[in-house]
């Protein structure tokens, strides 16, 4: 009796879609219908429709913008901290309460006071929060991927006289590339939410979040819903791309541990 071929990897994706699809039209029919908050799927592709394509690429496209600016710099900002860590030991903890600081402070007390500072009109409130919203993330996958660096290889670094810096570039980056792209993959939603939120605040005119502030006020529940939906995707998009990225760049997919008593 020969064995049943596996299901392929899409199936389970597919059916937990349909799942969520008809649980969403349910509620929508039955315990959401007298308030009307919650559309039902049609509903939201029927809104999506009737405001017509341009009007959310318009405002994606400004989002975006703002969402990898501040990836980018939130992500170099990240990657520079766990290398001065690795080069001056002793700054370990000033960089780490940073990172931890940049994690714990609240972005919607945070977003108020960074928009009365900036010039009228600027993205930076957007900017900002997105850059914000990665560097814990990140701080913490670049030193755990620069610490798995193999011991072997630092103490053969060490034997022929070359430094920190030499040890990082010829043996602790290519070890930290996993770790590194698996905490960029989280930080691409991350940035692009930040970038959101950053626009909800206001002081511009375009935006997702302008967006869904005025779909808000106007109680316009599907264009919200198509909003929110949108963002999501995006999000999910930008985690995506850099999963496929990080598959291309290390096939190997593996790190190793940091050995105990590493001397750098």
């Amino acid at each position: 009796m020969s064995a049943r071929p596996a299901p392929p990897t899409w199936a389970g994706a597919l059916i937990g879609v349909l799942v969520v699809l008809a649980a969403w039209s349910a509620l929508a029919l039955t315990v959401f219908a007298d308030a009307g908050n919650v559309p039902t799927p049609w509903a939201v592709v029927a809104r999506f429709t009737a405001d017509g394509p341009g009007l959310y690429w318009d405002n994606l496209s400004v989002t975006t913008v703002s969402a990898l600016q501040g990836y980018l710099w939130g992500n170099l900002t990240a990657i520079a901290l766990a290398v001065l860590v690795l080069l001056v030991p002793p700054l370990e903890g000033a960089a780490t309460q940073v990172a931890v600081l940049t994690y714990c402070i609240p972005l919607t007390a945070i977003g108020p006071i960074v928009l009365i500072v900036s010039e009228p009109g600027s993205r930076t409130t957007s900017i900002f929060l997105a850059a914000l919203s990665v560097v814990f993330t990140s701080v913490v996958g670049c030193l755990l991927g620069l610490r798995a660096a193999d011991r072997t290889a630092l103490d053969l670094v060490r034997a022929y006289g070359g430094s920190r810096w030499t040890a990082l570039v010829k043996v602790r980056a290519t070890a930290a590339l996993p770790n590194v792209l698996a905490a960029l993959k989280l930080a691409a939603p991350a940035a692009f939410l930040g970038a959101v939120l950053g626009e909800y605040f206001g002081g511009v005119d375009s935006g997702l979040g302008i967006l869904i502030t005025a779909a808000q006020t106007n109680l316009r529940y599907a264009q919200l819903w198509a909003l929110a939906l949108l963002s999501g995707a995006v999000a999910g998009a930008g985690y995506l791309l850099v999963a496929l990225l990080a598959r291309v760049l290390t096939p190997w997919s593996s790190t190793g541990a940091r050995a105990a008593g590493d001397p750098w």
